[in-house]
């Protein structure tokens, strides 16, 4: 007897779905020019998007490599049942879940290398050298532009809940690890859109109307949107002839000059003052709790211009402040000497859920020390030296390689690195350094029983522990001629704290998944070298 016709297309319709699903094998779709070795994939996927090359000031640095981790937590999530979803902290939608066939890292991997092209979208041409150097190795990640049908079935989810659209393409493209990365990428593109940096420029303040309001247009990426200006500088009205006391507006922060060998002067604007109230946070909101240091800007300055005097002849000091200037470089001190010391336990899937802590710790510490410096607004020692004018200051003169001090003129005094367009206190290295020691401290107790020891300086002998990298973190923006020193503790308070709300976090968000162990290969006890037939 002949079936009913909706019984065949049923019976028709499920074979099609159990072949779909069980189509793919990792080890023939899985790019070689990759490598195998997943913590070296990650480690050259960081010299691939390299922020270091492009000019960026420190939050904006901050909050990319914070996203480009979050791709990362956001493909473990959809390649593992149990992972939750780092933005809802949920179970991921059982219809965006990847079946069992792909749930391993290799496919996770995948998948994050073509989120991190959503990420890597209108920062300079970024996206378009990370697609050039992966093609160029076999790895075939497209724009976001190449699947628009993914976004609109996307959106038709998260509008109205229906799933068909998307059920259809991860059926056709058998949850392709780069269509379950388009999937991530939109998702972390739709939370940069609104977290709140105004990254886009969508968004200005109305002096008129004392509110934010809608950009029009010549919109400027990340302009402030809550209307801060910098103070009225005394020092340039004829009247003003206090040199050496400054009290009230005196004490605020003033932007500095800068040029180039052009000639091209300027003078800067306060880096994305507005993020410290707008911008969104993981862990904690932003607060106010510092008080005001009440420096005596003369003797404080006197020490400044003594400790770079110092500096001058150090060059374990002007290796140390070159060094811990940029934070990815910290990090990649950090992250190899964890992964080397315990290297028989840690598995790549907690890699990835480490660095997505320690992005979090320290995206969150950025926000929370920029509400302080906005909040005190505070005179940075270039400009109180520099108003003593005529007097002869016996320091730094400028060029790294002189090994001694040299006399100059106070107004040409400069510290021994650029300085950054914000405020003085507190300082966010500070702050950021102390994220890092309690969390990788805490992380690697809580997992492995013990300390990471022995982190590299280069050309200089080892730190023996985190807690000495975080001193002289902090220690080394004296040295350079940055800070006072009340701002060193103050950054280091304020951000106390952090490292263990983000450590309960990703325990949170591991929600007792098993991986398998560190020593890999990961693909179910095989190797990843031969396609079966």
């Amino acid at each position: 007897m002949r079936a009913p016709d909706s019984l065949l297309l049923i019976a028709l319709c499920t074979v099609v779905f159990l072949v779909a699903v069980t189509a793919y094998d990792i080890r023939c779709i899985y790019p070689r020019g990759l490598g195998l070795d997943l913590f070296q994939v990650d480690r050259r996927g960081s010299k691939i998007l390299n922020l270091q090359s492009y000019p960026l000031e420190t939050p904006i640095v901050i909050r990319l490599a914070q996203h480009f981790t979050t791709c990362q937590a956001m493909c473990l999530s959809l390649h593992d049942e149990h992972v939750l979803d780092p933005y809802s902290m949920q179970p991921t939608d059982p219809v965006l879940q990847v079946p069992a066939f792909g749930q391993n890292p290799y496919s996770s991997t995948m998948c994050y290398k073509q989120c991190g092209v959503y990420v890597a979208e209108g920062v300079f041409d970024m996206q378009e050298n990370v697609l050039k150097e992966y093609n160029d190795i076999g790895v075939k990640l497209r724009k976001p532009s190449a699947r628009r049908d993914i976004a609109n079935a996307l959106g038709e989810l998260n509008s109205s809940g229906d799933n068909s659209a998307i059920k259809a393409i991860l059926v056709k493209d058998d949850h392709h690890p780069y269509t379950m990365g388009h999937i991530a990428g939109l998702t972390v593109k739709k939370f940069m859109d609104a977290d709140g940096w105004n990254a886009n420029g969508d968004l200005k303040w109305s002096s008129d109307l004392e509110d934010v309001v809608p950009c029009t247009s010549n919109c400027r990426k990340f302009q402030s949107t809550i209307g801060y200006t910098s103070a009225p500088d005394p020092r340039k009205i004829s009247s003003y002839d206090r040199k050496y006391r400054c009290e009230g507006i005196c004490r605020k922060w003033q932007p500095l000059q800068e040029g180039d060998d052009a000639g091209n002067m300027k003078r800067q604007e306060f880096i994305v003052p507005h993020i410290g109230q707008r911008a969104v946070t993981f862990l904690r909101e932003a607060t106010l709790t510092l008080e005001d240091p009440a420096y005596n800007l003369y003797e404080e300055s006197l020490l400044v211009i003594e400790r770079l005097r110092d500096t001058s002849s150090n060059q374990y000091k002007k290796d140390a402040i070159k060094i811990f200037d940029s934070k990815l470089t910290v990090r990649n001190i950090i992250e190899p000497a964890l992964r080397d010391q315990f290297q028989h336990d840690h598995s790549f899937q907690d890699h990835l859920l480490y660095l997505t802590g320690i992005g979090m710790v320290e995206y969150d510490s950025i926000v929370q020390a920029w509400h302080e410096k906005v909040n005190h607004d505070i005179v940075r020692p270039t400009t109180v030296i520099k108003h003593w004018d005529s007097d002869t200051l016996f320091t730094f003169g400028g060029n790294p390689s002189v090994m001694h001090p040299v006399n100059i003129t106070a107004s040409d005094f400069e510290a021994f690195i650029r300085v950054m367009p914000h405020a003085e206190f507190p300082s966010g290295s500070s702050c950021i350094c102390t994220a890092y020691y309690e969390f990788t401290d805490i992380f690697t107790n809580e997992m492995y029983g013990s300390n990471v020891t022995n982190l590299p300086l280069e050309g200089h002998n080892d730190m023996k522990n985190l807690e000495e990298l975080r001193d002289v973190c902090g220690e080394s923006r004296l040295w350079a001629g940055l800070h006072y020193p009340a701002a060193i503790p103050a950054g280091i308070k304020i951000c106390s704290g952090l490292g263990q709300l983000a450590f309960d976090f990703i325990k949170r968000m591991k929600n007792n998944a098993t991986f398998a162990s560190a020593g890999g290969p990961w693909y179910k006890g095989d190797t990843l070298d031969v396609c079966p037939e």
